[in-house]
């Protein structure tokens, strides 16, 4: 998939994947279906979702350490402070080939332009927070939280 095509497809990803209101008991959830979706793959990831920079749901697999802290911290800045996916901007900066910190004043320290970070989008309110998940290749980060918001929101992304 070259990159326009999946920047498109992680643009059409925001649009559909937006709640109509979001709970702690909607962080509950989403979090234990993003715990059943990485044991059927076997992968060992680091979760986190926040609703207005509160943590309401975290979880470590068995192999995952304050590495995957650090990457989550940096994938959620990024969505907090853009209001994009993480790998949304990556598809951005590559595509006009700018740097991080030189273009966009952002410290990769503090943010990373990787996927794993997703917003959580209230519609007719906004970005309220954001799920997070590290351990995995970014691509399929992002992927995960995909699969399991298209499940939990009844989206099918195919049609």
């Amino acid at each position: 998939m070259n990159l326009k095509s999946l920047q498109q497809q992680i643009i059409k990803q925001e649009e559909l994947l937006r709640f109509e209101h979001f709970s702690n008991e909607d962080a509950l959830e989403i979090g234990m279906l993003l715990i059943e979706k990485a044991k059927s793959r076997n992968a060992a990831v680091a979760i986190d979702i926040s609703i207005n920079g509160y943590q309401v749901f975290r979880y470590g697999f068995k192999g995952t350490n304050a590495h995957n802290d650090k990457w989550l911290k940096r994938k959620i800045n990024t969505v907090n402070t853009v209001h994009k996916s993480s790998l949304h901007v990556f598809t951005i900066l590559q595509e006009k080939e700018q740097d991080l910190l030189k273009d966009w004043f952002l410290d990769p320290m503090e943010y990373a332009c990787m996927g794993g970070g997703f917003p959580i989008h209230i519609k007719e309110t906004g970005i309220i927070g954001c799920i997070g998940v590290s351990g995995l290749p970014h691509l399929e980060d992002h992927q995960m939280i995909v699969d399991v918001l298209c499940d939990y929101l009844k989206v099918n992304l195919k049609a």
